[in-house]
């Protein structure tokens, strides 16, 4: 078995390598792309994560992760509402770190972890904290529902053709236009209510499913 500080390297390669190739080729990406780009051996991916749905997991895994780290810091270290949800979501789409990464719809028969689970209730929290003072201070418009912002993380983080560098660049220019659309509500209502929590839930994972 590695030493931990090594198993954190390893994984942190594999993973960002895998946060980059799905980003820009889809979920179709062979492993092997993914070993090539974290600069490993193809067996060693496999022996780590026996499947593309288990490194699709640690992915999301590590997503949340970054999310709540984000939140936590926005919460904490801005005094104003509306600059602490600009500095969270800013930071989430920000250079090497994005979230929202383009992976493939839960398997029905998929099972989260319990750490996968607590992940995502404690993103939940924190992500409703924000949009909540948000709005209480009247900078964020009143018909937006913090299930809203991590579905706008997948969508400001497409599959495209093109390197990190660019794509990190068009993610700040679409955010900034979302960022506009968030404060202001002088266009009117949105055209349809945000998701629920179950329907986020369904979305994301097998929790809300029968």
């Amino acid at each position: 078995m590695a030493a931990p500080g090594k198993t954190v390297s390893y994984d942190d390669r594999v993973i960002a390598a895998a946060r980059e190739v799905f980003g820009e080729q889809g979920f179709a990406a062979p492993m092997s792309e993914v070993a090539k780009r974290a600069g490993v051996g193809v067996a060693s991916v496999y022996r780590r994560y026996p499947s593309k749905q288990a490194l699709a997991e640690a992915v999301r895994m590590a997503s949340l992760r970054r999310i709540i780290a984000e939140a936590e810091a926005a919460l904490s270290e801005e005094s104003d509402a509306w600059a602490a949800l600009v500095r969270f979501m800013s930071r989430c789409l920000g250079a090497e770190t994005p979230i929202g990464t383009v992976l493939p719809p839960v398997d029905e028969l998929h099972v989260h972890s319990d750490e996968f689970l607590l992940l995502q209730d404690r993103m939940a929290e924190l992500v409703e904290r924000i949009v909540t003072a948000a709005q209480r201070s009247g900078a964020m418009r009143a018909d937006v529902h913090w299930t809203d912002i991590p579905l706008l993380f997948k969508h400001l983080n497409p599959k495209l053709p093109i390197g990190e560098d660019r794509r990190a660049e068009l993610r700040a220019r679409y955010l900034t236009l979302v960022l506009q659309g968030l404060r202001d509500d002088r266009a009117g209502p949105l055209p349809t209510p945000a998701p629920d929590v179950d329907e986020w839930r369904a979305m994301c994972d097998s929790r809300a499913r029968g």
